[in-house]
């Protein structure tokens, strides 16, 4: 994107409301892609979620769940025993604060996802079960992760006739987080 081009987007992201630098990740004929992070980020991001893979031990996850106490939101017991998970080994892994703190804000927008879900509320140590609505809710979801053009990404709108969105860049991973999520806060798979 020239320069002329690059001023008349911006100008265009702010007229959209999109606040905050908007760094253009890809541009061709189906679209531009853009990014509220710096070049590299997701690669970095996706290198520091591979050396944690215990993240993605359901039967882990579900074990450190059990110690939280009765009461808790079957939500809250998932991502406290992830955010537990990342504290107690991230640094052996060798992640600093920064990148704990990226992970968790994934870990944390997921589980904003699935409150939104499981919106009885469930909470550990009372009888629950899963309702019929919420187990719709739930496949909805995960039916919209699986789009191409799906939860993760957001679209803009048109500049200058080419379609513009931003996608997560941990999509993949919260795809994970949010089946162990499903199952550890519902017990089922």
């Amino acid at each position: 994107m020239d320069a002329a081009t690059r001023a008349r987007f911006e100008e265009w992201l702010r007229a959209m409301g999109i606040e905050g630098y908007r760094r253009v990740a890809r541009q061709g004929p189906e679209g531009i892609l853009v990014s509220k992070f710096e070049a590299g980020f997701a690669a970095r991001l996706h290198d520091a979620v591979d050396r944690v893979p215990e993240l993605f031990d359901d039967a882990l996850v579900a074990k450190r769940c059990e110690r939280v106490p009765t009461g808790t939101t079957r939500v809250e017991a998932w991502r406290l025993a992830v955010e537990g998970l990342l504290r107690d080994i991230g640094s052996e892994r060798g992640l600093d604060a920064t990148q704990r703190a990226e992970i968790q804000a994934g870990v944390d927008s997921v589980a904003a996802l699935l409150d939104s879900v499981l919106w009885t509320t469930p909470v550990v140590g009372v009888h629950w079960q899963v309702s019929v609505a919420e187990r719709e809710a739930f496949d909805d979801a995960n039916r919209r992760m699986d789009d191409e053009r799906g939860l993760f990404t957001r679209y803009y709108g048109e500049f200058e006739g080419l379609r513009v969105e931003n996608h997560c860049p941990g999509a993949q991973v919260a795809r994970r987080l949010f089946a162990q999520a499903w199952a550890a806060s519902t017990a089922e798979p």
